[in-house]
């Protein structure tokens, strides 16, 4: 008997686009370097280097090499990007500290990172699984990669000991021209768009189908596609401004040896330094004299020497005076703002809310001081966190009060605003980073605050990056760094409020839930048995 075999029937596959070898993942090796080189080119997009434009082929360099990894390995891979990002963002705290303070610092935000790489793995697999087809590749996908990177940024910014919100995207961002999206969607927002738009534009260029001249098209057809996505996103206009008047700042930049951990330091002389750099302002009719973070060290509340200092200054340029201090209540020690009038006394103190962990105070000092006893005991005091609030009423204006890395504390800087500032002022003391990228780092920040309140701000400090800021981020002035210098600049008052500032906090919390449920929920939908066909 003559067996007869029925030959199967073909089955016809989809068109799938043109992938990497392996199933659309590169090998780990190749993944690792990738992740290393896009690790590098993001941190070029920040200052000091400022190429903006670097942070959109970085981000989807890391993202490709994430692409079909699992949990684990897409965190190591993530982990080796954030190793050489913020190991190149932030070599500045060496600078009197040596490299203890980067390897703690830099490990923590990499691991960080690496648990956001698993994350994004994670979605990357789970909505190809899920949906395999173009509209997910290029619609779904991108939204929740740019959800999921930007949930880690927000975890960073919080936790742990308040967070460190420094290496976001959105921060190297302030000069360019999706800079004034700020003011719509807050820096986290912009961090979502900063992000989708690289990942968009990396599903759209690794998108191919057809051959010859379908395929031209095909090229063609996607590079119009993220032409016009990208600039309907730049027509965006700015969010427009009321400005009602204007007020006159004298911000002081003493160049002193200001630094804590500077061999050189001497409280004394930073103020007798700060007196005199502020005689350019006599005789200029200011509404406001601002000195930096920490310029008066002596507590003024308990010291009558530093309260004559300060009674001679206001005397002499006919304005009141604000000014840093570190003061002390009770057994409390805070970095304050005093604002001293000309009559004698302070109408109004502002305490940091954020000291800086390992900084200014030292977090759970029992547990960290054997690991590293002779870096922290060099930190003798710890400050506290103020309660006061951020807004002060100087003569007929209302001006929001920050100091030094307050700047990246969104809740902070969008609620001076909600709470009626009309202008931002930023006391910093960063001598203890020298001429590094770190007070360029921070300026870009306090740029793009201006730009996301819609409100002038001023950056004063001690050594260097004292600027007068527009609403529009354009600098109205600045002072040569690392030079003895008084800044006097009629800067307006603004009214109103931004998107940001009535939306931003829970956009961005939102962004943040979303961005860290969901890759849980893909994956479990993901694992669940697929029906055969």
């Amino acid at each position: 008997m003559t067996a007869v075999l029925a030959r199967p029937t073909p089955v016809r596959r989809r068109a799938r686009p043109v992938r990497l070898p392996g199933g659309g993942e590169l090998p780990l090796l190749p993944a690792l370097v990738l992740s290393a080189a896009s690790g590098l080119v993001l941190s070029f997009a920040f200052p000091g280097a400022s190429i903006w434009v670097l942070a959109f082929p970085a981000v989807a360099g890391a993202l490709l090499a994430l692409r079909g990894r699992g949990f684990w390995s897409g965190a190591l891979t993530g982990f080796v990007f954030g190793v050489v990002f913020w190991f190149s963002l932030v070599d500045w705290v060496t600078l009197f500290l040596g490299p203890l303070p980067l390897l703690a610092l830099g490990t923590l935000e990499a691991l960080l990172v690496g648990a956001g790489g698993g994350l994004l793995a994670v979605v990357h697999r789970s909505t190809r699984r899920l949906w395999p087809t173009a509209a997910g590749r290029l619609v779904l996908e991108p939204l929740l990669l740019a959800a999921t990177w930007t949930m880690r940024e927000v975890v960073a910014g919080t936790w742990p000991y308040g967070g460190f919100d420094w290496g976001a995207v959105s921060l190297s961002q302030s000069m360019s021209p999706f800079a004034p999206l700020s003011a719509w969607l807050g820096t986290t927002g912009l961090s979502f768009v900063v992000v989708w738009l690289a990942a968009l534009g990396l599903a759209l260029a690794t998108e191919s189908r057809g051959l010859g001249v379908q395929r031209l098209q095909s090229v063609l057809a996607r590079v119009l596609a993220a032409a016009v996505v990208t600039g309907a996103i730049l027509a965006i206009p700015s969010f427009p401004l009321t400005v009602t008047g204007s007020m006159r700042i004298a911000a002081v930049q003493p160049d002193s040896h200001a630094g804590y951990f500077d061999p050189k330091y001497d409280p004394t002389a930073n103020l007798r330094a700060t007196v005199t750099a502020t005689t350019p302002a006599l005789g200029r009719n200011v509404d406001l004299v601002v000195w930096p973070e920490g310029a008066a060290m002596f507590d003024p509340l308990h010291d009558a020497g530093v309260r004559a200092q300060l009674q001679v200054v206001t005397e002499a340029v006919g304005a009141p005076l604000l000014t840093g201090a570190i003061t002390q209540r009770g057994a409390n020690t805070y970095n304050s703002s005093l604002l001293w009038t000309g009559s004698g006394s302070i109408a109004a103190i502002y305490d940091k809310v954020r000291p800086v962990p390992f900084g200014e105070y030292v977090p759970d000092r029992a547990f960290w001081t054997p690991f590293a006893p002779d870096l922290l005991k060099l930190i003798g005091r710890d400050y506290t966190p103020g309660t006061r609030p951020s807004v002060m009423d100087v003569g007929h204006a209302r001006i929001g009060v920050n100091i030094c890395f307050d700047i990246v504390d969104d809740g902070l800087i969008l609620g001076s605003v909600a709470d009626g500032a009309q202008l931002l002022v930023a006391q910093t003391n960063n001598a203890d980073f020298g001429d590094t990228d770190e007070n360029e780092q921070q300026l870009a920040i306090a740029r793009l605050r201006a730009i996301e309140t819609g409100r002038a701000l001023m950056s004063d400090s001690t050594v260097a990056s004292t600027t007068a800021i527009g609403p529009d981020g354009r600098t109205l002035a600045a002072a040569k760094p690392f030079t003895r210098q008084t800044l006097v600049v009629d800067l307006p008052l603004a009214t109103g409020i931004t998107p940001a500032v009535a939306f931003g906090v829970p956009l961005g919390a939102t962004i943040a839930i979303l961005g860290g449920v969901l890759p849980l929920l893909l994956a479990a939908l993901a694992r669940r048995p697929r029906p055969r066909r």
